[in-house]
């Protein structure tokens, strides 16, 4: 894990034998054991070190190929394709250079999907996989060994294959339990007991999934220790009935194949790994401890797979373990007035919730308030549901009838999982939503959380508790005064708005300037609450380029969220009916309006427009980024030649048909992908193959932060 968290190796190599020295001489004078533990240390270094993460060669990137390869994974069916992980034997670029040995993902439309083991010709447009704004999508596939993706792929030729006969079968006991279920419940609950039972999510609706996060309920549908562990718990004391001896291997075997019909995913390999211990642990007549086990758990994960240490689900999973062994007992003290069926999933929901809220909220950016109820009404029933629907399931997939009776009562079961989802999830105040939650907060609440744990730990030393309160809460506040400080950076924001014009600029003492606001009010709103903090809420200048809907239809959003300072109106045509109403209803707030005469200066920011006003630059010292709006004037690049100009561009509103300048270090256009217009010209897109292109559609928000000098983007 040092390997992969830390770097230089050197400095932790040389920590590793100090630490090896002191645990020796602390417990016993053992060289032997000091060598033992040197060597653990060195081995896992360097396995971290030597790991190596798939990625695109920089030639393929971008780029037209066609692509010949083998299926290599089960095929997953979407509403409208199937989603295929392909082992490329050559990819093929038009100037025949070709690359090898690479693990890509695409999506196919439109006709009968290939097969696990076909081998196929696809042509399209080989990417890296993006970085969302909420999700890092090209570390969760490469952790997969999948290293690009290919983009609007075509099928030209499908021939029969057969993979390797382990997965073959593997696949096929999979579709056989999927079509057993599919075949004797109805949608959703069939699609519902296989998430709960399998993991199984493919055919979840979207509606349901995301109910399922409001509800806090979605990691009923994911492989988790708690699912392993009761799988192994009920097998075991069943097989020990009739053949005690045996019955740990049993249960064993048992969770090998259930993880493997998971999908042999991180999660289920990870919570597998925490049954076997649970298992081994009582075959051996030792009592489990959860914080041995964790430990040794996650050493044999990350010294198998390093990346593992950037995995939100396991991140996620230990934290949450963690909570729930520290606190689920105190927290079910204090609850002794619900029923003891609901008190203790209650109690683990809050503890788990306590101890992930900083995760949820970095990477998923909200946290459920209803998942304690919501637990309480569901957990009780999760062995019943596993144990009837796995085994109706796997009856069924052989003999029809055979699993009709247990899979009508598992049925039942999702029915009312179904309903408690539904009912929690529409309640008023469902999750708490915090769209703004950079990386320094991720740490405060980690930080937090820690010295609760600590301070809960020593709460009985302390014999003053009120004078530790306040104390306690005055810490709260400065820290959340100190959290909203700004960094003292200049930031450039590319809201992702879809296809129009809305750029936001925000200075090292959080003064703030945006320019025009894009074509909807609603995704104007959610863009600006992922940017900014909730304190964040006044504009200097709010500078308008131009008076059609791309530029200013969210208008309405824009003067709702912000106290406006002044507006500055650079349209040099003149005032469209849309613009007379935005800067009337300015006059009612008493905002004043000037035309732009010239560069204006916010907390030392030089604002600049170029040509006729339509685009403008943004200088922070020598660190310059230009806003090129639709039809606008650019300024004469400063690279020279051929060579990449350092300064990066934002094209606004799709950017422009063509482009006759030479390549840019950056380009950033904000673009739709679900509109009619919503895609940047081709002759656009081609002209800018040698620039690095960075698009709004795909990534979501782009932020620009002045470094060095220059501006460059934190989506990479």
């Amino acid at each position: 894990m040092a390997g992969v968290l830390l770097s230089p190796l050197a400095p932790w190599l040389l920590l590793g034998a100090v630490a090896a020295a002191i645990a020796g001489l602390a417990l016993k004078p053992s060289p032997i054991f000091a060598a033992i533990l040197l060597a653990g240390f060195l081995c896992g270094a360097g396995r971290a070190a030597l790991a190596a993460t798939p990625t695109l060669p920089s030639e393929i990137a971008g780029r037209p190929v066609t692509v010949a390869g083998t299926v290599d994974d089960d095929p997953v069916a979407r509403p409208g394709g199937t989603r295929l992980v392909v082992a490329v034997e050559s990819a093929t670029l038009a100037d025949g250079s070709r690359f090898r040995q690479l693990r890509i993902q695409t999506t196919i439309y439109g006709r009968q999907p290939p097969h696990y083991g076909d081998r196929l010709i696809l042509t399209g447009r080989l990417e890296e996989p993006a970085r969302f704004e909420q999700f890092d999508y090209r570390t969760y596939l490469s952790d997969q060994g999948i290293s690009g993706v290919l983009q609007s792929a075509r099928l030209v030729r499908v021939v029969a294959g057969a993979g390797d006969p382990f997965h073959t079968v593997l696949f096929g006991l999979r579709h056989a339990v999927v079509g057993t279920v599919d075949r004797i419940l109805p949608e959703p609950q069939a699609a519902l007991l296989l998430g709960v039972v399998f993991g199984y999510r493919a055919a979840l609706p979207p509606a349901l999934q995301q109910q399922m996060i409001n509800s806090g309920l979605i990691h009923i549908v994911v492989i988790s220790g708690l699912k392993v562990s009761l799988l192994a718990r009920i097998i075991q004391r069943a097989a020990g009935r009739i053949l005690p001896r045996a019955a740990p291997g049993i249960a064993l075997g048992a969770m090998v194949v259930y993880a493997l019909l998971a999908g042999a995913s991180a999660a289920a390999l990870r919570a597998a790994a925490m049954g076997g211990l649970v298992v081994l642990a009582g075959a051996i007549r030792r009592d489990t401890h959860v914080f041995a086990s964790m430990a040794l758990t996650g050493a044999v994960m990350l010294g198998l797979k390093p990346a593992l240490a950037h995995d939100v689900s396991f991140q996620l999973s230990f934290a949450g373990t963690l909570g729930i062994a520290t606190l689920t007992d105190p927290i079910a003290h204090r609850l002794q007035w619900i029923p003891p069926l609901l008190r203790d999933p209650f109690a683990a929901t809050i503890a788990a919730e306590a101890a992930t809220w900083p995760l949820m909220l970095a990477d998923f950016h909200q946290v459920s308030l209803v998942a304690p109820l919501a637990n309480a009404l569901v957990l009780p029933l999760l062995p019943l549901i596993m144990v009837l629907g796995g085994a109706g399931a796997m009856l069924g997939s052989v003999v029809s009838l055979a699993g009709w009776p247990s899979l009508q009562v598992a049925g039942a079961v999702a029915s009312w999982f179904r309903l408690v989802i539904e009912s929690t999830a529409s309640l008023p105040m469902a999750n708490l939503t915090a769209p703004y939650f950079p990386s320094r907060w991720l740490a405060a609440g980690a930080l937090l959380n820690a010295g609760g744990l600590i301070g809960f730990r020593l709460r009985r030393f302390f014999w003053r508790r009120q004078v530790w309160a306040v104390l306690g809460g005055a810490a709260l506040v400065a820290t959340a005064l100190l959290l909203v400080r700004p960094d003292g950076r200049v930031h450039v924001y590319a809201l992702e708005v879809g296809t129009g014009s809305a750029v936001l600029v925000r200075t090292g003492n959080g003064d703030q300037v945006l320019f025009d606001g894009g074509p909807n009010p609603d995704r104007f709103a959610q863009a600006i609450g992922r940017a900014l903090p909730p304190t964040a809420r006044t504009l200097k200048t709010w500078i308008i380029t131009g008076g059609r809907r791309d530029q200013i239809g969210a208008a309405r959003a824009v003067l709702d969220r912000f106290d406006i300072d002044r507006i500055v109106v650079a349209d040099p045509d003149p005032w469209t009916p849309t613009l007379r109403a935005v800067i009337d209803q300015a006059g009612l707030r008493h905002i004043p309006v000037e035309t732009v005469g010239g560069p204006l200066q916010v907390d030392g920011v030089w604002l600049q427009p170029v040509g006729d006003g339509r685009s403008w630059m943004v200088r922070d010292g020598n660190a310059l980024v230009v806003i090129a709006g639709a039809d606008g004037q650019m300024p004469a690049p400063q690279g020279g030649g051929s060579s990449p100009a350092p300064v990066p561009v934002i094209f606004t509103q799709g950017g422009p048909q063509t482009w006759d300048e030479p390549a840019l270090a950056l380009a950033v256009v904000q673009v739709d992908a679900n509109s009619r217009n919503g895609l940047p010209a081709r002759a656009f897109v081609q002209a800018l193959s040698g620039s690095h292109l960075m698009r709004t559609d795909r990534l979501g928000t782009i932020e620009l932060v002045a470094t060095d000098g220059r501006f460059r983007p934190t989506n990479e």
